[in-house]
């Protein structure tokens, strides 16, 4: 048992050093990016469906690209430029039955 124990960290312990070797690092400014944005979805009741509206607010100095969609519409992903202090939304569906969408997304300095 403890020898199965410790085998098993150390499949752990090198799987987790092989995936910290090839992850990508991110500069300084893809790095600040991430500190000064939000991403969040609503959901509006349109009848018998919803509209989900992905929200990009940036409290960065600088636009914005960004790429988001939800759970319930991952694929595409919409794109959008934001500016600086300024919040923009998009649809990412006109007609889903899900109610409670997540939102998701990844923006980077334009």
């Amino acid at each position: 048992m403890i020898k199965t124990l410790v085998g098993v960290l150390s499949t752990g312990a090198l799987l987790l050093a092989l995936l910290s070797s090839v992850a990508p690092r991110l500069s300084g400014g893809e790095a600040s990016a991430l500190s000064c944005y939000k991403i969040w979805v609503e959901a509006q009741k349109m009848g018998s469906y919803y509209q989900h509206l992905v929200y990009v607010e940036n409290d960065c100095e600088y636009w914005l690209q960004c790429s988001v969609w939800t759970d319930a519409n991952p694929q595409p992903p919409v794109m959008l430029s934001v500016g600086p202090g300024m919040t923009e939304k998009r649809e990412t569906s006109g007609d889903s039955q899900y109610g409670d969408p997540k939102a998701f997304g990844a923006c980077r300095r334009q």
